[in-house]
């Protein structure tokens, strides 16, 4: 198996790996907790929940980790085959979204991020950032982190409640 972050991994080191970055994140102290959970289905895993990040930022999580081989039992390889990262300031809007879900003209694949106004809601940018510079969940609460203390005496005090977490809707 490759070294990349995105390479296939055993579900069980996926977890750790998973599970280990976000009790690093926690101690850190932006990040408070979160509701992400892996649900099994045929042939996948979905890890979805939200993050909940001082400043009343939330991160919503929606990745399909595809079973690419199924002969180690209960421990398959997996890989992330669609992710959403959905960063906003609860009861504003959306700061950044990562995704592939969907195609933009112009772009050689589907990788992209839309950095928005949390303000405005006025979408500032769309950038392609391609198969080999799309970021993980890590990678991308990091970045927030950055925004947060940049953005810091904008923003509302405090860490947002969770709730029950919906999948996003399909975003253009």
């Amino acid at each position: 198996m490759s070294n990349s972050a995105h390479a296939p991994t055993r579900l069980s080191t996926y977890r750790d790996v998973h599970q280990n970055f976000m009790g690093h994140l926690q101690r850190g102290g932006f990040v408070a907790h979160d509701t992400l959970c892996f649900q099994a289905l045929p042939g996948s895993f979905i890890l979805s929940g939200e993050i909940a990040c001082l400043g009343k930022i939330v991160i919503q999580v929606e990745k399909t980790l595809a079973i690419i081989e199924d002969t180690y039992g209960n421990d398959p390889i997996v890989q992330t085959i669609v992710y959403r990262y959905n960063a906003s300031v609860r009861g504003h809007n959306v700061i950044l979204r990562y995704d592939n879900a969907h195609p933009h003209p112009g772009h050689a694949d589907d990788h992209h991020k839309h950095v928005v106004n949390w303000k405005s809601g006025q979408e500032e940018a769309l950038v392609w950032v391609g198969e080999a510079g799309w970021p993980t969940l890590t990678q991308v609460i990091q970045e927030v982190e950055e925004w947060y203390y940049a953005h810091i005496s904008e923003l509302p005090v405090g860490v947002p409640d969770l709730g029950f977490w919906k999948p996003l809707a399909s975003h253009d």
